[in-house]
């Protein structure tokens, strides 16, 4: 991985080799990869995606720093990627693999008008 910097925002940009194991997932090339898988359900609208259960698969196991997740992703799972990079400081690469390429997109760069544009100040009481 190098990181880079686009922004102000930093990233990662993943080597070739380590875009092709992170979209095969069922082998273990890199530390640290957890898998999600989409859960359908017959009403549609209680389905899971396999971008929100990587990322609770994450986090269940205390990580936090993301750096890259495979794609492609709906609006809601792109959100959900956003968000993740505005808590860690991390652009979030989006690794696809399409016509035999494989492409690595900044989170940032796939959100034309992202919501919120960075983290609310919390409150203290």
């Amino acid at each position: 991985m190098i990181e880079k910097t686009l922004d102000n925002k930093k990233y990662y940009e993943l080597t070739d080799e380590e875009c092709k194991n992170l979209l095969k997932l069922g082998e273990e090339a890199m530390k640290n990869i957890y898998t999600g898988v989409s859960y359908l359900s017959d009403t549609e609208t209680l389905t899971m995606h396999s971008e929100a259960t990587a990322l609770a698969h994450a986090a269940i196991h205390g990580e936090k720093d993301i750096v890259a997740i495979t794609g492609p992703n709906c609006h809601i799972c792109k959100q959900l990627i956003y968000e993740s990079g505005l808590r860690s400081g991390i652009d979030v690469v989006v690794v696809i693999g399409e016509d035999n390429q494989i492409k690595q997109i900044p989170i940032s760069k796939m959100m034309p008008y992202p919501w919120p544009e960075k983290l609310q100040d919390e409150k203290t009481d």
